[in-house]
């Protein structure tokens, strides 16, 4: 008995694997598509996992402080005095190690031949002395490190992202400014990583690009001598002993640094309160919300697919059941053939989904790694989110088989046996009362169409998934790139050489610093301008944070382009205010309504926070949420009339703007030069990690369209084998029935074609105005969908589909007609 048994399941196996071997082409396609499905969704869905643990150890591997004591701007002390203030503290074996640096604001010229660098900076002098640092070590990427030797030397390492950005060569001579001693050339020696700076920073007022801002590390005994500080320190980093409650030691360290040193104006923080660690850790959750949305898209897309693929492959064999029955086969073993077919091709789709996974995995890393410059990445294989994929990748092609083959089995032989027309149940009188001009070969492939409208909507619908994963990723790389564009053109407003120059302190616009600006050869119709941080509140009290710039908004400068503008004489006399069409959304205001506005106002030598009404003048397009615009007249608001922190401008006629960077950079008083195209460079440099993994999941996306397309049209010809052979034998040519399979692909893709692309567009603005809203709240992405996706989702849902049959002319040609027409009645 178990030995007939075992027969049996040797011959459903060999049956089944003869079925597989007989569609290999087919099976193949499907299992990728599964494949493709369950990869993208492990690979997609590990990306935090990879992020938190790459982070973890990177700033273990490098030491990072666990506690940074930095005093405030202008304060420096001998060396030796915040060593000596934490030494003073109750239980002082708490700190491991302890080191003092000197970190100040510079300008860094790193031009080379073919470029002009010029860019602010962060000169970081380190310890070097017996091997240091020893926290926060140096990473180098390419050169050498700094040694005890270089301690005083003009010797340095540049940030490695900045070096990478503008591809520069070792070694390179650079020059900083900024210092009291003037100009001080340096060589280049290596680049650097360290923890402090995975993800760098500029100045508060400033948008800036990993290749608009640099840091610079150089020797303590350097930093010191270039920047006229002899033997001093303003900074310390420290790593506390195993155990310790790294809490309690700031709080100590901080009462020790206010009773000793209290003029020092020092802040204490630990490494949770770094602004770049948090923003690194923070985006991980947010990324990840994103990419799991596009996982999920193109799992479902490919569930859907392989699941219509494999149903029909199965209702394809539904004769062959139908045969069994009649010969007194129990139902039951039937069955078993089809769904083993259903097993195999999943288990097939799982292993190459294995396989796409980690591919994927290693595309991402090294996204990853280009973007975000870390001595650790750890990109292993996630079990357990490939686990669910899997699941649902064994799942759904063992359920595409379990509906038709109990539609096969339930009925009577004879009707599972029933071929052709007489197998369908479409719509016959509604066939009856059409007319469709031409004869019965022209007619037949509408007809067809109709007849089998369950199987025409599978068809579609597994070319709408595909469809509409497609455009819902693309068109969400459009409305990125669309908004960014957006975003580069308000900025620049025609005025693409326009360079902010920002100053180190609130100035007088009399004062000789701004006279020196305003009044440089290389400058023309230069602006003093005001940037104020703010805060935004509702009369709901929702809050925003805000960037508020004060200008001229009438005259030849540049100014904000109004979208939409009250009468002057409707202000009644309160300051306006205008806003990013994206603030007032989020506030749920519009221009003429009142928001309160708690600012910093100067009053005598002190300066205090209040809250003042303002009323929204109008809304701007620029798609960044903080922006906002006021009109110089509102100066008074905040206590500084007559005076700035930057100055907008632009080149004079017959200087670049490298010339006026270069006549502007290293001015007393000047923070840094900037154009204001960087800002766009910041946004784009933000976008890129986004972007690049979406158009990996683009990629994969447009290969399953491509598969789909092509097993839809290649089961529509197995399906219609009988049919075919039966015109082939009453004189039909190949090329007329290749003519009318594509008639019949050409409507059956219209309709998925044109279900992907409304359902995409709705997905799209889904993604593009719910989830990014959440994700990145100060970016107001806008949606749109370019020509071109449109043309790729038509080209691929309607004429692929179409042409696909052009593929099955071989097969067509070598149709065995006796085989074909065989059948029992």
């Amino acid at each position: 008995m178990a030995g007939a048994r075992a027969r049996r399941v040797r011959l459903w196996v060999r049956w089944s694997l003869r079925d597989l071997r007989r569609r290999w082409v087919l099976v193949a396609a499907i299992a990728l598509i599964i494949a493709i499905g369950t990869g993208a969704y492990a690979g997609l869905g590990s990306t935090a996992e990879w992020r938190y643990r790459s982070n973890d150890a990177s700033y273990a591997a490098l030491d990072a402080h666990e506690l940074k004591v930095s005093l405030a701007e202008g304060s420096v002390v001998p060396a030796g005095d915040l060593l000596g203030v934490v030494g003073s503290i109750a239980d002082p074996d708490r700190v491991a190690v302890a080191e003092e640096r000197l970190v100040l604001p510079t300008q860094l010229d790193a031009s080379t031949g073919d470029e002009a660098i010029l860019v602010p900076g962060r000169l970081v002098g380190v310890d070097v002395v017996d091997g240091g640092p020893h926290v926060d070590l140096i990473e180098v990427e390419g050169g050498r490190g700094l040694d005890q030797a270089d301690d005083g030397r003009p010797v340095a390492l540049v940030e490695a992202k900045f070096a990478d950005t503008h591809d520069l060569p070792l070694p390179l001579s650079i020059e900083l400014t900024g210092g009291s001693a003037g100009a001080s050339a340096l060589e280049a020696v290596g680049w650097a990583i360290t923890p402090e700076y995975f993800l760098v920073l500029g100045s508060s007022r400033e948008l800036l690009s990993a290749g608009n801002y640099a840091i610079v590390f150089v020797p303590l005994a350097t930093a010191q001598e270039i920047t006229g500080n002899p033997d001093g320190v303003n900074d310390l980093v420290l790593r506390a002993t195993p155990g310790t409650d790294v809490d309690a030691l700031a709080a100590d360290v901080e009462r020790a640094f206010a009773s000793r040193l209290p003029d020092a104006g020092a802040t204490v923080l630990t490494i949770a309160d770094d602004e770049g660690r948090r923003i690194l850790y923070d985006d991980i959750a947010n990324d990840q919300r994103f990419w799991n949305v596009f996982a999920f898209l193109i799992l479902a897309g490919a569930a859907v697919a392989a699941f219509n693929l494999i149903s029909r492959i199965v209702e394809s064999q539904r004769r062959e059941i139908g045969v069994g029955m009649a010969l007194g086969a129990r139902r039951a073993s039937l069955a078993i053939r089809p769904m083993l077919v259903g097993v195999e091709v999943a288990l097939l789709g799982v292993v190459l989904g294995v396989v796409v996974g980690y591919l994927l995995t290693q595309a991402m890393k090294q996204l990853f790694v280009s973007l975000l410059p870390m001595p650790v990445w750890i990109t292993t294989f996630q079990p357990d989110v490939f686990l669910q994929a899997a699941l649902i990748g064994l799942l759904l092609p063992v359920l595409a088989t379990v509906y038709p083959v109990w539609r096969a089995v339930r009925v009577p032989p004879v009707a599972a046996i029933r071929t052709g027309h007489l197998a369908t149940r479409g719509p016959s009188r509604l066939l009856r009362r059409i007319r469709v001009p031409g004869g019965s070969l022209a007619q037949m492939p509408v007809r067809n169409v109709l007849r089998s409208p369950r199987r025409t909507l599978l068809t579609a619908l597994g070319i709408g998934a595909a469809i509409t994963v497609m455009v819902a990723t693309f068109g969400t790389i459009d409305s990125f790139v669309f908004t960014l564009d957006t975003a580069e053109t308000e900025l620049l407003g025609g005025r693409p050489d326009r360079l902010i120059v920002v100053l180190d302190s609130y100035q007088p616009v009399d004062s000789p610093t701004v006279r020196a600006v305003t009044g440089s050869p290389a400058a023309a119709d230069a602006q003093t301008i005001l940037d104020v941080g703010a805060l935004l509140t509702n009369d709901r009290g929702d809050e925003l944070e805000a960037l508020v710039e004060v200008l001229p908004l009438s005259g030849d400068g540049w100014q904000p382009r109004i979208v939409d503008a009250v009468d002057p004489a409707d202000l009644g006399g309160r300051a306006g205010i205008i806003l990013a069409e994206k603030a007032a959304r989020d506030l749920g205001v519009e221009p003429g309504d009142v928001v309160t506005l708690r600012h910093p106002r100067r009053e005598g030598l002190g300066i205090r926070v209040v809250d003042d009404p303002v009323v929204v003048a109008g809304l701007h397009p620029l798609p960044l949420r903080p922006y906002a615009f006021m009109d110089t007249a509102a100066a008074s608001l905040f206590g500084a009339e007559g005076v700035a922190n930057a100055v907008q401008l632009e080149p004079a006629p017959g200087s670049t703007p490298d010339d006026t960077l270069r006549a502007l950079f290293g001015l007393p008083g000047v923070s840094s030069v900037r154009s204001v195209a960087s800002t766009a460079d910041y946004l784009q440099d933000s976008m890129d990690q986004i972007i690049a993994v979406m158009q990996l999941a683009a990629a994969l996306v447009l290969l399953l369209a491509l598969l789909i397309a092509f097993n839809a049209t290649s089961i529509s010809v197995d399906e219609r084998v009988r049919e075919h052979a039966t015109m082939f034998a009453f004189g039909v040519r190949v090329r007329t029935v290749v003519g009318m399979s594509m008639t019949e692909g050409l409507a059956t893709g219209l309709l998925g074609t044109a279900f992907g692309l409304l359902l995409g567009t709705l997905v799209m603005r889904w993604v593009v105005y719910g989830l990014t809203g959440d994700t990145m709240p100060d970016l107001g992405v806008i949606a749109h969908l370019t020509p071109v996706t449109i043309a790729t989702a038509v080209v691929l849902g309607v004429l692929a589909v179409a042409v696909a049959p052009l593929l099955t002319i071989r097969k067509l040609r070598r149709t065995d007609l006796p085989s074909a027409l065989r059948v029992v009645e």
